[in-house]
């Protein structure tokens, strides 16, 4: 492993094989206690650099197409393989619990984990988390025949959908935020090729969410969800429909919108509840 960074606390790198994918971490720290992060589209395992503290290791894994994990094209990243992936871990810093923190799409794959192994779970942290509400866009692109079919049409032909969903905007049928949001993943064939295989490679990561509340009602897995007020692309009222009378869900609101990680306020309250003790006093 080689150093990448100057911290205080000592991060490097490393990989492992689940299978059909290689996916690059980062390691941040050396204490007893474990943390497993994932990150958002878009960006990378650095994001989750900031949770430092001398009791825990944190274990920051760049996704399928992200940072320094190399996507391998029709191959899909399995729960299954999240679960061999969590037990090599929990193996090789032999604890039998762990910390589980996401952004947005890494959030989904922590909703995942819990899934099928809630017992192993101390505790979690979701930031603007995706996967609390079922996706049925996402589901129909990904999983049906013509679905794929036009998810690949508009990669190949963006130019045409591109005026379509400027038509939308400008008549009113999509916000500014969101259009903004849109173009800046769908503007040019590569970057409308990555989403492509962003989201064929996670398909298969969606949580079953009436199982996995029954789940969290059985397990009492305290759960931090940080939400932005303004965020127009994972909703407030989102989460406020998952926590329903969960009294070991919590949900923390910031005046701000869907890119909550880049402000201080919110990483440190990440750090705060991701690291405490006594995990359920709100």
């Amino acid at each position: 492993m080689d150093s990448s960074s100057e911290s205080y606390f000592p991060i490097t790198s490393g990989i492992v094989d689940v299978g059909n994918q290689v996916l690059h971490f980062l390691k941040i720290g050396s204490g007893s206690k474990l943390v497993l992060a994932f990150n958002g589209y878009g960006n990378d395992a650095s994001v989750f650099q900031f949770l430092q503290h001398d009791n825990f290791t944190v274990l920051s894994f760049d996704l399928p197409y992200h940072g320094n994990s190399i996507g391998n094209n029709d191959s899909v990243l399995t729960k299954v393989q999240i679960e061999t992936l969590v037990h090599k871990m929990m193996s090789e810093y032999q604890v039998q619990k762990f910390g589980l923190v996401g952004f947005s799409l890494g959030a989904r794959l922590c909703l995942c984990i819990t899934e099928v192994m809630p017992e192993h779970i101390r505790n979690m942290v979701l930031v603007a988390p995706d996967g609390l509400r079922p996706n049925y866009l996402f589901q129909f692109l990904t999983s049906t025949q013509i679905g794929n079919y036009l998810f690949s049409s508009f990669v190949q032909r963006g130019d045409a959908y591109l005026r379509f969903f400027a038509k939308l905007h400008q008549i009113g049928i999509i916000d500014r935020y969101r259009y903004k949001f849109a173009l800046q993943y769908i503007h040019s064939l590569s970057s409308r090729k990555l989403l492509y295989n962003i989201w064929m490679s996670t398909r298969a990561l969606t949580p079953r969410l009436q199982h996995l509340k029954k789940v969290l009602a059985t397990h009492h897995i305290p759960i931090h969800i940080l939400m932005g007020q303004q965020d127009k692309i994972i909703p407030l009222k989102n989460a406020m429909r998952f926590k329903s009378h969960n009294d070991y869900i919590f949900v923390h609101v910031f005046e701000r919108g869907h890119n909550l990680l880049a402000f201080e306020e919110v990483r440190g309250t990440v750090a705060a509840w991701l690291f405490r003790t006594n995990q359920q006093k709100a």
